[in-house]
């Protein structure tokens, strides 16, 4: 049995823990606004941003090769107003350079499609590969891609690792508790989180699954899903770093920026 995934913000491809776990997923569908279409084998991939809505959108590119690019913009004037606050949590030099970083390099008006409306095209109910899992990084959008997904979620989601944020960092973005309620109005729980990351601590990546599955099918597959992720310990932790890859971070620390 596979997951059939959905990737939303696939800039370097697939990440942790799918990418260790390449085996266990069947169809992709992913979307990244700064790389060129594709359709090959099992694997959709869309030059598309995904929101709540069908039609354009500004997309502000920040960041190195882009990783910080968003439909909203970074929230400047709130961070000013907090950073006394802010610069204590999180990683020192990456909260000094959070304004360097994110800066606007420039505009791209890209176009916009509901989830909904792009799996009504590729896999309508009873005629395609039925998407389980979604996995979402949007830099500040997430809640606005489940508003474009309220199908996929009631009929057809079984989880979802999302990114979400505590301190309102882009303009108008929605914050975690909120979403965490939707998710929980839905039927789905939270069994595992990284911890808050990043410049500021200011968000993390949730995982979800649906509490109370239909059949045996569903089932299994929720008990792959909680078997590629892992969450560890009692935070129920997930996406964490082995030795190796916590070494090499502490190295970084001592090299220049």
């Amino acid at each position: 049995m596979k997951i059939n995934l959905i990737d939303i913000g696939a800039v370097e491809g697939l990440d942790q823990p799918w990418k260790n776990h390449a085996d266990r997923v069947g169809h992709l569908l992913s979307f990244e606004p700064n790389d060129a279409p594709l359709l090959t084998g099992n694997h959709w991939k869309y030059n598309t941003a995904v929101w709540n809505y069908n039609g354009e959108g500004t997309f502000y590119v920040s960041g190195p090769n882009g990783v910080g690019s968003s439909l909203l913009r970074h929230n400047e004037a709130w961070v000013r107003a907090h950073y006394e606050q802010l610069k204590q949590q999180g990683d020192l030099r990456f909260n000094q350079t959070w304004f360097e970083r994110s800066r606007v390099q420039r505009t791209v008006q890209a176009q916009v499609r509901t989830l909904d409306t792009v799996l009504a095209e590729i896999a309508p109910p009873g005629n395609g590969p039925r998407f389980h899992f979604l996995k979402s990084d949007t830099q500040s959008g997430e809640g606005f891609v489940l508003q474009g997904a309220q199908q996929f979620l009631r009929r057809d989601c079984l989880g979802l690792e999302l990114e979400m944020f505590r301190y309102p960092m882009y303009e108008g973005v929605l914050l975690e508790d909120e979403v965490i309620a939707h998710l929980e109005g839905l039927g789905f729980e939270q069994i595992g989180w990284t911890g808050y990351l990043y410049s500021f601590h200011a968000a993390c990546d949730r995982l979800f699954v649906k509490k109370h599955p239909a059949n045996a099918d569903e089932a299994e597959l929720i008990g792959l899903i909680k078997k590629v992720y892992a969450p560890q310990g009692p935070e129920r932790l997930i996406k964490q770093p082995t030795a190796w890859q916590k070494w090499k971070r502490q190295v970084r620390r001592w090299l220049p920026v």
